[in-house]
């Protein structure tokens, strides 16, 4: 389920007003309060209440000299990416359950790769 959560202030004064279930009461009640207010700072953004429950999580996964390190993407960071992907060398975006089956797949793709760089270069 989508909801529509209202939002007015700048930076550390931002807070939530209000959520809707609908993107037309969103924006009804975005307007009604820029002109009560005398405020163009209101806006609202979208969340998916299913984020967690209806999809693997996206983790971003490094290697630094062999310590392998996973976290929940919150930011979005990596949006373009849909597949488990390794963005550049050692440096993973993994969909997975758990930090680490996310772990496990990236050390996977990268045995993989270096496999593949060892076959090209004999």
């Amino acid at each position: 389920m989508k909801v529509y959560v209202i939002e007015k202030g700048y930076y550390s004064d931002r807070h939530i007003v209000g959520v809707v279930e609908t993107e037309d009461e969103a924006k009804r009640i975005c307007d009604l309060l820029s002109i009560k207010c005398h405020d163009d700072n209101i806006s609202y953004d979208v969340y998916d209440t299913k984020q967690f429950t209806d999809k693997v999580l996206r983790f971003i996964v490094t290697n630094d000299y062999d310590e392998w390190d996973a976290y929940y993407d919150d930011y979005d960071l990596y949006k373009y990416y849909t597949d488990n992907t390794e963005d550049y060398e050692d440096h993973f975006i993994i969909y997975a359950n758990s930090p680490q089956q996310a772990i496990k797949i990236a050390q996977d793709m990268r045995a993989a790769r270096i496999a593949k760089e060892r076959m090209v270069s004999a």
